[in-house]
Formats: C-alpha cells, structure tokens, sequence
C-alpha cells in the first residue's frame, strides 16, 4: 500500500501472527524494549491503533544516540531527526525499515525523503494507519548552481553551498574552505569567520526562501530578486568559526506581511552551536524605506495603510526599521 490509498488498517482484514512470524519479529526486535514489541503485537493481533505511536517511539529510541533517546515521546513535534537526534542517512533508512517491518507496510521513498522532524513521522504513521492520504510537505533541494540562478549574490560572495526547504523552514551549509578574502586580516595569524559572514550566509538563507515561496504564499510577483536587511531583535555568538569548518544553518519564519518577513534561526559548526538569531527581519518586493520612515512605530493597522497584509497576519507589531543591505549590521546588537 503506497502513501496515497486510503485503505484503512483498522478495517482492513487482518490475520493474527503465526508463532513462527511472532518469534522472527521477537528477534528483529530484540534491542527495543518489551513495551515496544508488546505495542508491535497488539498493533498486529487486534489491531489496536493506540499502539502505533508506541511502537515508532520505541523504535527511534532504538537507534539514536543512548543519551538522547531517552523520552523521545516527550519530545515537541519540532524536534529534528537529523540535527537534534543525530540520525543520520543510513540510520534513517533502518529506522524506515523496521518500521515497515513492526507495523507491516511500506513507506515510499519520496515520502521518507520527506520525514524530518518527529512530528513528520507522527503524522505520517498516523494518516497511514487511519487510511487518510499523506499530507507530508515537500522537501525541495538547492545545489550551488542553482543557487547561484536564484540568488542576487553570487560569489565570492556567496555563503551557501546547499539547502533545503520544507515549509516555512530552511537549513543550509557552507564550507569555509579557507581561502575566502576575509582571512587574509580577519585575523592575521590566526583566521576566524567574521561574524558578519555568518549573519550574510543566514540573510542569504533567508533571501532564498523569501525568492522561492513569497510569491505563491502572497500570491504576489516580486519586482526584484533583491531583498533588504531589516533589522533582528536579538543575536547571539556562542564560539568561533575557523577555515575548514562547515556551518549548518536552520531558520524558520515566524511572521509573514509584505514586505517583511521574520525569522528565528541558529547557526551550529562540529554539532555545536555557534549563534542563535531572533527576529530576523527582512523586506522584499517594491520596497521604499523612505515609507517606513515615515511610521517608525507602524501597527499591524497603520502598516496596512501602506502596504499589502497577508491575510494570515492581521495582529501584531510591525518593528521599527533599520534599513541594510543584507550583511550591513552595524547597528545591529550583537554579543560576541
């Protein structure tokens, strides 16, 4: 059964296990815990649909890291498989496999490409065994040459190798090869990243997926592909970035109202992390700061007299503005 049927398990005609099928699943399962292959065999003997979520918990605690797979079922819907979990490719791919094994279907390839976080494969789990369609949301993949079609910066001054984007959130990496122009005095000796490069490869983040999803979000064409530097509310460095090392980006957008958009996103180098933004603010489209000059302490109302509002964000504050280029933060606060 593909992702698309909907044939409901509960009704679906299903034969108790065998003794023999019993004991292979004991033995596939042997290093989940008892509650984990009871919930297997109440799921597959009668059918019991409570059981599954049990089953899928007990299983991802199975394979990740001991000193995070404790209460994975406690864990928010947020939480990523990857970054926060540590499962990688191929442990993701044996995760899928036993799931398919406990639970007796299969999980396409194009839908396990999509799972990301917990509450992806909650969801997931769950529509399948009611029988309702999957509603996972698309994960689209940008290469550097693509990038490089979509961006208005290009290199060398360009801070993303790769990302991704699924919803209303983005990840993206760049490698610090080592002989980008900055290190050459930044520092002499002994070269850092500069924090405002990683603040250009976030805005830069952020640029992508304003080009990318805006228009069919707003149902707005935008007039330019280059978007300005706002503003954030809080920023905050943690460590320092050296040549060789690969910075991982995750940012997800908060607010929505042409022409800004709002991010919150952390920045992570070795698994660690390396800065954390709130309140990244950027505008877009036909954009004149010389407006919001004139309304520094704008409303969502008195906003709304100026520009078009997104239906989906009739409520709040617009911030005061500080109009950059992306990457000018020199007023900007920021602990280093």
């Amino acid at each position: 059964m593909d992702g698309g049927e909907l044939q409901t398990m509960e009704t679906s005609e299903r034969t108790a296990l065998t003794p023999e099928q019993e004991a292979k699943l004991r033995e596939s399962f042997k290093r989940c815990t008892p509650e984990t292959i009871n919930a297997i065999f109440r799921f597959r003997n009668d059918q019991d649909i409570s059981s599954v979520i049990v089953v899928v918990h007990g299983i991802i605690e199975r394979y990740v890291k001991s000193e995070e797979s404790h209460g994975i079922s406690q864990r928010p819907d947020t939480t990523r498989l990857g970054e926060d979990l540590g499962i990688d490719s191929l442990t993701m791919l044996e995760i899928v496999m036993s799931i398919e094994e406990a639970l007796d279907f299969r999980i396409e390839d194009a839908d396990a490409r999509n799972i990301r976080t917990l509450g992806d494969v909650r969801k997931y789990v769950d529509d399948r065994v009611h029988g309702r369609a999957v509603s996972l949301v698309t994960v689209e993949n940008y290469d550097r040459d693509r990038l490089c079609l979509i961006l208005p910066q290009q290199p060398p001054f360009m801070f993303l190798d790769k990302a991704e984007i699924q919803g209303d959130s983005i990840r993206a990496t760049y490698l610090f090869k080592g002989d980008e122009f900055f290190f050459a005095g930044h520092f002499i000796n002994d070269p850092v990243v500069p924090a405002s490069i990683v603040y250009e490869a976030l805005g830069q983040a952020c640029c992508l997926w304003i080009l990318e999803r805006v228009p069919s979000r707003l149902e707005q064409v935008l007039s330019t592909n280059q978007v300005l530097f706002v503003g954030m509310n809080e920023a905050r460095f943690f460590k320092r970035a050296k040549p060789t090392d690969e910075i991982h980006i995750s940012l997800t957008l908060t607010r929505l109202r042409a022409p800004l958009a709002i991010f919150d996103g952390e920045v992570k180098v070795q698994d660690q992390l390396l800065a954390r933004v709130e309140g990244l603010t950027l505008a877009f489209g036909n954009f004149n700061p010389a407006t919001f000059d004139a309304v520094p302490s704008a409303t969502a109302e008195t906003a709304s007299e100026n520009f078009p509002v997104a239906e989906s964000e009739k409520n709040g504050a617009i911030p005061a503005p500080l109009i950059h280029e992306v990457g000018a933060l020199e007023r900007t606060k920021v602990e280093v």
